[in-house]
């Protein structure tokens, strides 16, 4: 299915004006990623200048994996007509099973167009992308399925953005911070690859949820512990809270009015992944 959901045009362009214009999060650079960007050209040795790789075997094309939730995951809008919509919202109504709740629109979502972006910056290389986004996951979840999801497949970059699903009842912003640092140390371990921690869009209060959102708080987590861990930071976060504090409504950013970015909001991820390669 496609999303539909479209800001306005205006705050659309403003909002990527915006981004464009912004500053990196930190100075860090995926350098092993773009060295093999630039090497791994798909070509077999004998015509390659750079020949085959360390193990003697022809350079494999790169590949990213992008491990999150439902953002990740490509959701955008609800799909459901307004009356049961409303009762969903209030936990009054359950979908049965195979009804679609959410339109997932796996075109727009930001790692495909980053990944885009990076064949438009490194024009001899095929590049890949495996979504390992799952919608309502959490940082506990995606510490579980390390291993299948982005382990096995040893790719050259890890971008990660967990930060939305959480709450009091899986344990404090350090509990958080915690598990993070699992995720991002047995990557490091198991894999060649660079990572890239993100920072998420901002979000709405959920309509199912009394608590208060604390996004804030994982956010700056996910800033130190770059910095700690040394690797790379993309903080999106900061854009979109400089382009909400001049007075555009949040609410109105997002696919769903909660937690789900516009087309125009995917788009900003990727303009602040390509900060890393300017």
């Amino acid at each position: 299915m496609r999303t539909d959901f479209e800001m306005p045009e205006k705050w659309a362009n403003e909002f990527l004006e915006f981004a464009g214009k912004s500053p990196v999060g930190n100075t860090r650079r995926p350098e092993r990623f773009i060295k093999k960007m630039k090497e791994n050209t798909g070509i077999v040795g004998k015509l390659s200048i750079w020949g085959k790789d360390s193990h003697g075997l022809e350079r494999k094309n790169p590949l990213i994996v992008a491990l999150g939730d439902s953002v990740t995951a490509g959701h955008f809008e609800w799909s459901l007509e307004e009356k049961k919509l409303e009762l969903f919202l209030k936990g009054e109504w359950q979908p049965e099973k195979g009804e679609i709740i959410e339109i997932t629109d796996a075109r727009e979502v930001y790692h495909e167009r980053f990944r885009r972006k990076l064949i438009d910056l490194f024009e001899q290389t095929s590049v890949s992308v495996v979504n390992s986004g799952i919608a309502g996951d959490t940082i506990i979840g995606m510490r579980e399925r390390l291993e299948r999801d982005v382990i096995r497949y040893q790719p050259d970059l890890v971008l990660i953005n967990g930060a939305i699903n959480w709450g009091s009842d899986l344990g404090t912003t350090e509990d958080y911070g915690e598990i993070l640092r699992e995720v991002v140390r047995k990557t490091a371990k198991m894999t060649e690859a660079d990572i890239i921690l993100m920072t998420p869009n901002m979000v709405c209060p959920n309509p199912l949820s009394r608590e208060p959102v604390r996004l804030s708080e994982r956010v700056e987590c996910i800033r130190n512990l770059a910095e700690e861990e040394k690797v790379c930071l993309a903080d999106a976060y900061a854009v979109w809270e400089a382009f909400v504090k001049q007075g555009y409504p949040l609410s109105q950013m997002l696919a769903n009015g909660i937690n789900h970015p516009s087309k125009a909001g995917h788009e900003v991820y990727a303009l602040v992944l390509m900060k890393l390669f300017g």
